[in-house]
C-alpha cells in the first residue's frame, strides 16, 4: 500500500523539476570566454610598444646633445673630449686594464656610483662584470676620451635591475672619462 506524499514535498519536486526540463524560451548563456593569458601576438605588441617609449623617452633626454651617435642596440654617447692619436680602446692588448673616472646615475640624477665617492673604477674590457652595454660604450672609445652616454635597459640591468640601487627598466646615464690604469706607488 502507497502512503500519500505531502502536498508540500510533491509541490516542490514538481518545481524542481521543471526548473530542469524548461519551458523552451530559455535563452543560452551568454559566451563568457575569457583571456586568461596572452597571445604571442599581444606579447609582442606590448614589448614593441615599450621599445618605442623607451626609445622616445632616450630621445627627448639626448636632444640637447650636440652629436649624438646611436649605436645599433640603441645606446646614445657623445664624446665630449678626446686626445688626437690616442690608441683605440679595441686596439688594446688583451687584459689591459682601463682606470674609467665616472658618474653612473638614473634619469632623475640619483647616483648610482661616481668616482669621487666610490674611487675610479677599474676596467677589463671583455672580463669586467658590468652589463654589455658598458663593454659596448668603452669599446667604442679611445684612451683619454670624455664621453656621456644613455644606456637603455636591455644593454644596462634590464628586467631585473640591481635591487636597492638600480630599479628595473632602468635607463642608465653615464658620463666617462677613459684612462689606463695606474697602479698605485
Amino acid at each position: 500500500m502507497m502512503r500519500p506524499v505531502p502536498i508540500g514535498i510533491a509541490l516542490s519536486a514538481a518545481i524542481l523539476f521543471a526548473g530542469c526540463i524548461g519551458c523552451g524560451h530559455d535563452q543560452p548563456l551568454p559566451d563568457r570566454t575569457t583571456k586568461d593569458t596572452p597571445s604571442k601576438q599581444d606579447l609582442l605588441e606590448f614589448h614593441r610598444l615599450r621599445a618605442l617609449a623607451l626609445d622616445s623617452l632616450i630621445d627627448r633626454e639626448t636632444a640637447e646633445w650636440g652629436s649624438v651617435v646611436r649605436s645599433g642596440t640603441g645606446i646614445r654617447s657623445e664624446r665630449l673630449d678626446s686626445i688626437p692619436g690616442s690608441p683605440a680602446v679595441s686596439e688594446l692588448a688583451e687584459g689591459t686594464v682601463l682606470e674609467l673616472h665616472h658618474r653612473l646615475s638614473l634619469l632623475d640624477g640619483t647616483d648610482i656610483t661616481t668616482w669621487q665617492q666610490d674611487g675610479p673604477m677599474a676596467f677589463e674590457p671583455g672580463s669586467t662584470d658590468l652589463p654589455s652595454g658598458f663593454h659596448e660604450l668603452i669599446g667604442n672609445a679611445h684612451i683619454g676620451d670624455s664621453v656621456r652616454a644613455l644606456i637603455p635597459p636591455v644593454r644596462a640591468w634590464g628586467m631585473s635591475g640591481l635591487p636597492p640601487d638600480i630599479p628595473q627598466e632602468a635607463v642608465i646615464s653615464v658620463h666617462l672619462r677613459i684612462g689606463l690604469y695606474q697602479r698605485p706607488a
